[in-house]
């Protein structure tokens, strides 16, 4: 008995949202277009969040920008435009807002 081959669709592979908490003033700002780099400390958190555990840089295709932690707070999409580590600062790229 032969056995039938289903074909296979293509997975399409989505590059996963960083998600960072931030204040009121900072998301206003980068709702205005003022502020276009988020900086965080380099602590293991961050470390986690932008390195993958073989230590490469983790590729993100969205920034979701939460302005605290209340379920319905206000939310902002933008662009992940990557980011650089300078001293004990990570330096966040923030693109285009999406939504």
């Amino acid at each position: 008995m032969t056995k039938l081959i289903k074909p296979t669709k293509a997975v399409k592979t989505v590059k996963p949202t960083l998600k960072i908490v931030i204040k009121g003033e900072p998301f206003d700002m980068i709702k205005a277009k003022t502020k276009i780099i988020e900086y965080r400390e380099v602590t293991q958190f961050w470390i986690s969040r932008l390195y993958d555990k073989n230590g490469k840089k983790r590729e993100y295709e969205f920034i979701e920008f939460i302005n605290g932690y209340n379920k319905d707070a206000r939310r902002m999409i933008t662009k992940y435009e990557g980011f650089t580590k300078k001293r004990d600062l990570f330096l966040i790229n923030v693109g285009k807002i999406i939504k």
